[in-house]
């Protein structure tokens, strides 16, 4: 009999951030409307586009994903970007990782928008 074992994406990026980009990295959490300062770019999650994550205690197919609208603030120029869990993003010179969402789903009730928070990693290209 075969084991199939099964990692979670988080668990495969887990300290892939050098494989995105060469200079140090910023970790922050953050709640929809909280801006953080990232170095060159500030971000601020706007809100959440999809929220699929299977709820805890459920067995799904699938685990699902979230997507979440993030504001880029640069020296200059303002833009809306989608960051999805466990996905790197280019963003600014630089790779968006959104790390985690919080809190987990239930499947008892929907998660009001002012309790999620998120933690985002932003890594600059070293020059």
């Amino acid at each position: 009999m075969k084991q199939v074992l099964a990692l979670s994406p988080l668990a495969l990026l887990a300290g892939c951030a050098t494989l995105f980009g060469h200079g140090s990295s910023s970790v922050q959490q953050l709640a929809l409307g909280q801006t953080g300062d990232f170095g060159p770019v500030n971000l601020t999650p706007i809100s959440v586009d999809q929220d699929s994550r299977c709820p805890s205690g459920v067995q799904c197919i699938w685990a699902g994903t979230v997507r979440l609208k993030v504001l880029v603030e640069p020296a200059g120029a303002n833009h809306a970007v989608f960051a999805t869990l466990g996905q790197p993003l280019g963003v600014d010179g630089g790779t968006l990782l959104l790390e985690q969402a919080m809190p987990q789903r239930t499947s008892k009730a929907q998660i009001p928008p002012s309790h999620y928070s998120f933690r985002l990693r932003y890594t600059p290209v070293a020059s």
